[in-house]
């Protein structure tokens, strides 16, 4: 593969992150397990987060290897140049390695799915050279996200098994973008579930507090009292494996459990988190 240049955790200094950190504070420092899920409908949120962890781990002296779309590797370039964190630069020392995902996806299909042996030769030989040069690794990529968008969902569910597979062996941080609207119940599912428990970390929107603030206020509004103390007790105590916000928790237990609630609460807090 050659490249293209076109529960919780601790970080990487031994702190812990906890549910009260922002994006930025995980995405700065994550912990060498850290497999974070950041869903976006906004591409711009996607590059602020993108590169705020690849500007952090170059500042960390960490190797990077990148696996994106070609529009969003091109954009990244513009956006590190102008904070002073030369991306190509970084290429040329051979502290990032930068793959194109469309192709690079292509390379690992074998009759629909994901193979594990071509994404071992591809997609670990690259981790392992990495490595040799950096004890410390952080990647990002968007090959599940290709094939969540073509509504390969089992495909999708494999690879993320894949990359796992290949973190127990070489622990790594990892991130990796979700075009998802987190508060449309449709996305919800086996598929989705199985995703976020396939990570440490979901970041589901910009602003936490405000995202939160307009689940919450939305339950009040459909739910009384009583039920809104119990909605808030079941989504803590069957919450997916992956850390995240508090409204996030909620929407996904409405999702799954009480569906016509769940559309009335995710329209007002859709309405709420969009006018505040």
């Amino acid at each position: 593969m050659k490249p293209n240049i076109c529960s919780l955790p601790h970080t990487a200094t031994g702190e812990q992150v906890t549910r009260t950190s922002t994006w930025q504070q995980l995405l700065e420092s994550p912990g060498s397990n850290d497999h974070i899920a950041q869903t976006y409908q906004d591409e711009s949120f996607l590059l602020e987060a993108v590169g705020h962890y690849v500007r952090a781990g170059l500042q960390r002296d960490e190797g990077v290897v990148l696996i994106m779309r070609k529009a969003h590797w091109t954009a990244l370039v513009i956006q590190l140049d102008g904070l002073g964190a030369g991306l190509l630069a970084a290429v040329e020392r051979g502290q990032v390695a930068s793959y194109d995902a469309d192709e690079t996806l292509a390379g690992l299909m074998r009759d629909g799915m994901p193979g594990e042996s071509p994404f071992r030769q591809l997609v670990g030989n690259v981790v392992s050279e990495m490595r040799e040069r950096y004890p410390r690794i952080r990647v990002f990529g968007e090959m599940v996200d290709i094939l969540w968008r073509d509504n390969r969902r089992d495909a999708a569910v494999e690879l993320e098994k894949l990359w796992s597979g290949l973190n127990r062996t070489a622990p790594f941080a990892r991130l990796c973008g979700y075009r998802v609207d987190p508060m449309d119940r449709a996305v919800y599912g086996g598929p989705f579930e199985a995703l976020c428990n396939s990570h440490t970390h979901l970041i589901p929107a910009r602003d936490y507090r405000r995202f939160d603030d307009a689940v919450n206020q939305a339950s009040r509004e459909v739910l009384d009292g009583s039920s809104m103390r119990m909605l808030q007790s079941l989504a803590r105590r069957h919450k997916p494996l992956a850390d995240m916000p508090t409204g996030q928790t909620i929407i996904h237990w409405l999702s799954l459990n009480m569906p016509r609630t769940a559309d009335r609460i995710l329209a007002r807090a859709r309405a709420l988190y969009t006018a505040s």
